[in-house]
């Protein structure tokens, strides 16, 4: 696994070798991040189930301020520290070794929030709708912040029950697909196709 761009571009990093977890592709990284474009630069980012944190020190590398990594496994977050360590940034990171919800709650506590956050747990779980339900009512999601989501092309997303994140574009790669949501202050038409990449 590899750092496709920016900074550390070429660089390896380590991701657990076990069938615990299912690192995201090179392909759909990539594509992940040609979407998402510069909106990155700058922000603080959120990586949920971050596994090998590979989201998040990619968005470090492409200039994102900060980033803080979520993931309740001690192999994963042993992982993501030597990796922070490898590539010395360790100053830009923080490492939250708990499950979704005990993070979020501890998050809001915090008066912390994000701009960019990465949601890339298990297929087929139930925890894309979990999350996002859960994330759509929290205050560290800030406004006109987007949420990145990795998930199976036939899992349910609850697009319905959401009241403040809109899903403005979905991107079937395989039977994987990213869905880009937006918290949006307005729902108006010319704003989701500005974001949306179609104006």
């Amino acid at each position: 696994m590899r750092i496709i761009s920016g900074k550390f571009k070429s660089r390896k990093i380590d991701f657990p070798k076990n069938r615990l977890t299912r690192p995201m592709t090179d392909r759909t990284k990539e594509t992940l991040f040609n979407i998402v474009g510069s909106f990155v630069f700058g922000k603080h980012v959120l990586d949920l189930y971050a596994g090998s944190g590979s989201l998040g020190l990619e968005a470090l590398s492409r200039g994102a301020i900060s980033a803080t990594f979520v993931d309740q496994a001690s192999w994963a977050q042993k992982i993501i520290e030597k990796n922070l360590k490898s590539l010395g940034l360790e100053s830009q990171a923080t490492m939250v070794g708990m499950d979704m919800l005990a993070a979020i709650r501890k998050l809001e506590k915090k008066k912390v929030g994000f701009s960019l956050i990465f949601v890339d747990p298990p297929f087929m779980k139930g925890l894309v709708k979990k999350t996002l339900l859960r994330l759509d009512g929290s205050d560290i999601v800030l406004p006109f912040a987007q949420v990145v989501v990795g998930h199976m092309w036939r899992e349910e997303l609850p697009d319905a029950e959401l009241k403040h994140l809109k899903l403005v574009r979905t991107k079937r790669i395989g039977q994987a697909c990213l869905s880009f949501y937006f918290r949006l202050e307005s729902t108006d038409e010319k704003t989701k196709s500005y974001i949306s990449g179609e104006l």
